[in-house]
């Protein structure tokens, strides 16, 4: 009966795990991330009332993130972009109300960099 018990238990955590390790769905909101790197461009982003387009260009040592972020939803909530730079996370401005757009420029060290489009 133990042994029962103890399987049952580790296929329940195997589970978890599992659930837990799903990809993240734009359907509910949830921020979209990619590794953007030199001479990249990133068309037409969508999560659940957010919208953006930005591209990457290099120089110096360091890569530059420019584009816009749009609201695209009547639901209270605000559209954003941010980068994270291994010296600190720049931030778009926040778009919002719907269908309120802002262009952002980010700059920092490096060859690439995660930038997000999400909104709360």
């Amino acid at each position: 009966m133990n042994k029962r018990l103890a399987i049952a238990g580790a296929l329940a955590a195997g589970a978890l795990v599992l659930a837990g390790a799903a990809p993240a769905s734009a359907a509910f909101g949830d921020p979209i991330q990619t590794m953007g790197s030199c001479g990249q461009v990133v068309n037409d982003v969508k999560v659940s009332g957010g919208q953006a387009s930005w591209s990457h260009s290099c120089s110096g040592g360091n890569i530059r993130v420019s584009g816009w972020v749009k609201d695209t939803k009547a639901d209270g909530k605000c559209a954003q972009v941010k980068a994270e730079y291994s010296n600190g996370t720049q931030w778009s401005a926040r778009a919002c109300p719907t269908n309120d757009r802002k262009t952002f420029d980010f700059n920092g060290p490096g060859n690439s960099v995660p930038v997000y489009l999400f909104v709360s």
